[in-house]
């Protein structure tokens, strides 16, 4: 599969402009999208699991909001977590998830409305590459902690394209103030695909929230 090929689907993630057209691009970049990240060489998997395993316990239950096809819940599954759940907007993602054999669960559902599960009901929420430009708001965040338990953990990573401009930061900071979570750490921002093209240079950070018993 040629680099192009790889950039251009890539490019028409990040240039959706509605839910629809989202889903869309995601559906028929399914069955190329392991293989494409892997060639830009993706980082947040790597990231995402050296924080969860300092973090979340074995036994937890864990929502993987936006898994895709699954990449981050193999390598979780690898490490032990066996109570994994997973949601996204595009069934092609949902489809190529399933051949992972790594979720308890797995659900069409995206991140930004109403989410179809009890308050207090995991015991971490995680998203990878799903809080950033055209895909979930800032307030995808309120949804995500309400569904968590108090004490549980909120990991996610934030891209450049929003953090300050789309005012995550501000939310982040807010729901502090709030007394609905505390942070426990971040990374610094680092090239989350860094053989994706200068043309596509994206960053991102991780961070750990604990949500707080109110």
């Amino acid at each position: 599969m040629g680099s192009k090929e790889r950039t251009e689907r890539l490019q028409q993630v990040y240039g959706a402009s509605d839910q629809g057209s989202l889903e869309k691009a995601y559906d028929e970049w399914a069955e190329h999208y392991d293989e494409d990240l892997t060639a830009f060489g993706y980082k947040n998997p790597a990231v995402a699991a050296g924080l969860i395993g300092r973090h979340v316990a074995k036994e937890a239950s864990i929502l993987d909001a936006g898994c895709g096809t699954g990449m981050l819940g193999e390598v979780l599954g690898w490490l032990g977590y066996d109570n994994l759940h997973g949601i996204d907007l595009s069934d092609g993602m949902l489809a190529q998830a399933r051949t992972k054999g790594a979720y308890q669960e797995l659900r069409k559902m995206a991140l930004g409305g109403k989410l179809d599960f009890p308050e207090n009901h995991f015991g971490a929420v995680i998203s990878f590459g799903v809080l950033t430009a055209g895909h979930a708001p800032p307030e995808s965040l309120d949804e995500m902690i309400r569904i968590t338990r108090p004490g549980g953990h909120l990991i996610f990573s934030l891209s450049n394209l929003v953090y300050e401009p789309l005012k995550f930061k501000d939310k982040l900071e807010g729901l502090g103030i709030e007394g609905l979570w505390h942070e426990l750490e971040r990374t610094s921002f680092f090239p989350v695909m860094p053989g994706s093209g200068a043309e596509n240079h994206v960053e991102s950070a991780v961070f750990v929230f604990q949500k707080l018993a109110r």
